[in-house]
């Protein structure tokens, strides 16, 4: 079940399940806040049914609560990983910027050269430049980007969503003004967010975004 707590806390999950998804409103079918009678946390039976396990001992938060960075990024025209928009929306990895002029931008930087150096290519996934967001043929199949189709977009009333097959969940594709992967949807999103849901973002800290850290053991 989706965490719908409008204060990004950890481990929360949705008093009754959302029926519909983001409508611009805080509506009956898609309860979003922080109030015991819309949200509970995790040692509740409630916030049970937020678990990929369905009890305290299974994973929070993939479906909803703030959406998750993940190492995918997109290439510039060179085949080089971005860093990010521009001098305002960056992720301090050294890179490229994608969109030089957007934001008021007048530092007539192209590129970050302060930052972190890219680890190896191995550890983050890389698509290649194209300019909107529906161009899904750039996506890599085993990073549940691939998977996910077929792909369409509906209307509600002023909003556009993007939407993938597998249980309707946002699916906006990486472009060079939001060019990082990010994951699971956001507190209000409803049925939009999930765990097979993506969109894309600018690298930059919001409080809206977050990230796990995940541990390899050889």
């Amino acid at each position: 079940r989706i965490n719908n707590n409008e204060n990004y806390m950890t481990g929360y999950s949705a008093v009754k399940e959302p029926t519909c998804g983001y409508t611009g409103t805080n509506a009956d079918c898609n309860k979003f806040g922080a109030e015991s009678s819309i949200t509970q946390s995790w040692n509740t039976d409630v916030g049970y049914l937020a678990s990929t396990t369905g009890n305290i001992s299974g994973i929070y938060d993939m479906s909803g609560g703030a959406w998750e960075y993940v190492m995918g990024v997109m290439a510039d025209k060179e085949g080089r990983p971005i860093s990010g928009r521009n001098v305002f929306f960056h992720s301090n990895f050294n890179g490229s910027f994608g969109c030089l002029n957007c934001d008021d931008d007048t530092s007539g930087l192209t590129e970050l050269t302060t930052g972190l150096d890219f680890p190896e290519s191995k550890y983050y996934d890389l698509y290649s430049y194209e300019g909107n967001d529906e161009t899904y043929h750039r996506r890599i199949l085993g990073d549940a980007t691939g998977e996910m189709g077929p792909f369409y977009m509906i209307s509600i009333e002023s909003y556009y969503r993007k939407l993938s097959a597998w249980y309707q969940d946002e699916a906006w594709f990486v472009t060079p003004f939001d060019l990082w992967v990010s994951r699971s949807g956001v507190n209000y999103f409803g049925t939009y967010s999930g765990v097979f849901a993506y969109g894309n973002a600018r690298g930059h800290f919001d409080n809206g975004y977050g990230f796990r850290i995940v541990l390899t053991v050889e």
